[in-house]
């Protein structure tokens, strides 16, 4: 199969090779329809510069790719943190993209750090489609997925085991005897959402909770988003604890809980997933990832070029909100 071209970009768009160029640079002066009409050709092709396929299999930029879904989340800045320290120990440099939590994000994240002559990918995905990993798998260009587990797919990966995680939350709530749990979860197609809803509600009634009284609502993944529905429904749908897909999210339900006059913990218990350093600092009871652990196996991985899937098992942290 011949490598896919600007021209053939340019072709296909309809457009000259000049705007294609901007666009690739991420050059402000191109309408946003011609730059997702671009962006989307360049991700259904998989073109990738004809000097950036040298670099990568020469293995010489020293420089590492990371995809996240959105740096302003503190898991994702901590992650980012970690995996720089571990990088600059070995004397390698790391860019950044974000996918703005976003599954069209993260294909344009991906093409843009290739652009950029990176050695090798760290992609925390979506997770609820695999088109562009595979495009990258069958380019036999290196990545390795953090945090989320594809079964199926015989990528790289770091992954977190997240049904365990959701157990552990279901069966604390158990204990404490809520009734009417309330989950706020992100996207319903993302494994990791799927993953803590169904260990939640294997936890929750293996303990002895009922599932028709388990609530689950998905929400934009943002503390703002959360603040919101907890301040205008808690009440009226009298929730007795709150789960959260992330500790991001269970900040958002934490200032609302105090809006409301609420002591989270002793009147409404609140647990949140991934125990970012903030979390302690609030006090909040969380479901533990451990992210140093993670990435410094992620670089022993790198370095000595290991495949394969490596799990690692989440913990409960108790703190005041349950």
């Amino acid at each position: 199969m011949n490598r896919i071209t600007l021209k053939d970009i340019a072709i296909k768009a309809n457009v000259s090779l000049m705007t294609v160029s901007r666009v690739l640079n991420n050059r402000p002066d191109v309408k946003p329809e011609t730059r997702k009409k671009i962006q989307d050709l360049v991700a259904e092709l998989g073109y990738i510069p004809d000097t950036n396929a040298r670099v990568l299999k020469g293995g010489q930029s020293n420089r590492i790719g990371v995809v996240v879904s959105d740096i302003k989340n503190p898991f994702y800045s901590e992650l980012v943190g970690e995996i720089e320290d571990q990088a600059g120990i070995r004397n390698l440099s790391v860019v950044v993209a974000d996918n703005n939590k976003r599954m069209e994000g993260e294909r344009a994240a991906i093409q843009s750090l290739l652009s950029t002559f990176v050695d090798l990918l760290i992609i925390a995905p979506e997770g609820y489609r695999t088109e562009h990993l595979d495009n990258l798998l069958r380019k036999g260009i290196p990545f390795v997925s953090f945090g989320v587990h594809f079964e199926k797919k015989p990528y790289n990966e770091i992954w977190i085991e997240d049904i365990l995680g959701g157990e552990l939350a279901g069966k604390r709530f158990s204990d404490l005897g809520i009734v009417r749990p309330l989950l706020l979860m992100g996207h319903p197609k993302k494994t990791t959402t799927l993953s803590r809803i169904g260990g939640f509600i294997k936890g929750y009634t293996e303990a002895g909770g009922t599932r028709d009284n388990v609530s689950i609502v998905h929400l934009e993944v943002d503390w703002r988003v959360s603040a919101r529905y907890v301040a205008e429904r808690l009440l009226t749908d009298r929730h007795d604890g709150i789960f959260c897909y992330n500790d991001w999210m269970a900040m958002g339900a934490l200032r609302a809980l105090h809006g409301l006059g609420l002591s989270p913990g002793k009147q409404i218990p609140l647990i949140g997933y991934d125990d970012v350093s903030l979390a302690e600092v609030l006090g909040l009871t969380t479901i533990k990832i451990p992210i140093r652990e993670m990435v410094h196996r992620l670089f022993l991985m790198i370095e000595k070029k290991e495949e394969g899937k490596i799990q690692f098992s989440p913990s409960i942290i108790l703190r005041e909100t349950a």
